[in-house]
């Protein structure tokens, strides 16, 4: 049962935006261009989106600007009103140097400008040195929040933060866990010298740097509060868009996306786990609509506010459901890759794994690039294979566990919206219909990835 506190009376989610600026980090990225795109679109009366970008050697900002609306994703704003593109302002800078490397002229800007604040910046690479882990998404954060907290008009502090930030629990709810680790111990650490074995004592049994650095983020954010309204915003495996503006829209092969394609294209053969695995997938859309939702909604609360943007406590998907709608899109539409791209196996045991990958993947992979030297191609399926097993051995510890997220509080949000704020910002996950997004998942893989027709 959800409780809902109805927001009715309140303005609409529109017109807080109205006349105010947003500064967001990480823009570039997939989930950034949705949150632009969708602001720029859905809130005509904003004034401006700051973006923080690095600098580009050879491009003017123009181009750069030119470059980044150059898609399929911006089309309708192209359309209907192309003006509105030129509320995008770029900031160069950089989340790991001093001061993000921007200018004290642009600096004062924001200071004076900026209403809203989205930070989206992180390195997601699970396996990057924690040195690099740490630098952009704890320290780059440090950053964002100091120049954050000298900005006149700040109303709102929003962080993306990841639902694998408790993988330590078999039931993540919307609330702050005790760190994996003490913060200000490993501060002092000089991580430029930590190996590989280190690392891994140091992570206190979390698979990757990215899921440790990201979970001591959020006690990082949590300080925030005592300055500025502040929200965690907690998305699971983010994935094509649903509906809006394009279904099926995405710009690349992370998450969900590459291990499920190569499987469906006979590239890999087994999972470490079980098909009734639960996978926590969450459309791109959703994630940017409940940001905007939850900036207006809560830009007067003192208290530290929590969202998991996820399914799997309300509308859960199976792995091994998603794999067949691949599957069976790829059988379609005749896009995959070797014979018999249904055969694959899960299994909980590794060195099932290794020896399925050995007779499965690598034999084949070898023979088909003989094949192809034979008859004048240059070879390409061994070096596809590294790809797929790196791909698939990163996701190895996803793929065999489950985690039931709990998007209680999301819900609730999301239900106290007049039917107007419903329409426009969905996010509710008990509205997916899986078969049918997963349809144009696959679709959106063909059109925007591969680029079929």
């Amino acid at each position: 049962m959800i409780a809902v506190t109805s927001h009715e009376n309140e303005a609409s989610i529109v017109d807080f935006y109205e006349g105010k600026s947003v500064f967001i980090t990480g823009g570039t990225g997939f989930l950034g261009k949705v949150f632009i795109e969708k602001l720029l679109y859905c809130c005509p009366g904003l004034v401006k989106i700051y973006m923080l970008i690095r600098e580009k050697k050879g491009l003017t900002i123009k181009e750069r600007i030119d470059r980044f609306v150059d898609d399929s994703l911006f089309d309708r704003l192209k359309t209907q009103r192309p003006k509105d593109l030129d509320k995008i302002v770029l900031i160069p800078g950089d989340i790991t140097a001093p001061s993000l490397g921007i200018s004290q002229e642009q600096e004062n800007i924001l200071i004076e400008e900026v209403s809203v604040i989205i930070h989206s910046a992180a390195t997601i690479k699970f396996n990057a040195p924690l040195e690099e882990a740490w630098s952009i998404n704890v320290d780059g954060t440090r950053r964002i929040l100091d120049l954050c907290r000298n900005m006149k008009k700040v109303e709102v502090f929003l962080h993306i933060s990841t639902a694998y930030t408790n993988i330590n629990r078999n039931v993540i709810e919307e609330v702050l866990y005790p760190p994996p680790a003490d913060i200000k111990e490993l501060e002092k650490l000089d991580k430029h010298n930590v190996t590989e074995k280190q690392t891994m004592k140091l992570l206190n049994g979390f698979p990757n740097t990215y899921t440790f650095t990201k979970s001591l983020t959020e006690h990082l954010v949590a300080e925030n509060c005592a300055y500025m309204p502040t929200i965690i915003v907690r998305p699971s495996v983010v994935a094509a868009v649903l509906e809006d503006p394009i279904k099926g829209w995405l710009e690349n092969w992370y998450g969900a996306t590459g291990i499920s394609v190569f499987t469906a294209k006979g590239l890999n053969r087994v999972f470490l786990g079980h098909k009734n695995i639960i996978v926590d997938v969450i459309p791109a859309d959703y994630v940017a609509n409940l940001v905007i939702i939850a900036g207006a909604r809560n830009n007067k609360s003192k208290e530290l506010k929590i969202y998991n943007c996820c399914s799997s406590g309300c509308n859960p998907l199976t792995i091994g459901n998603l794999l067949g709608a691949f599957i069976d899109d790829a059988i379609r539409h005749k896009t995959y890759a070797m014979p018999l791209p249904g055969w694959f196996i899960f299994t909980r045991y590794r060195l099932v794994a290794t020896i399925v990958t050995f007779i499965f993947q690598v034999v084949p992979a070898y023979l088909a690039d003989l094949y192809r030297r034979i008859i004048g191609k240059k070879p390409k399926y061994t070096k596809l294979l590294y790809l797929v097993v790196q791909t698939r051995v990163a996701l190895d510890f996803f793929s065999s566990n489950s985690w039931v997220m709990k998007a209680d509080r999301m819900r609730e949000l999301y239900a106290s919206l007049s039917n107007n704020d419903k329409r426009m910002f969905p996010c509710d996950p008990t509205h997916i219909n899986w078969p049918e997004y997963l349809s144009d998942y696959g679709a959106g893989v063909r059109r925007f990835l591969e680029k079929r027709n």
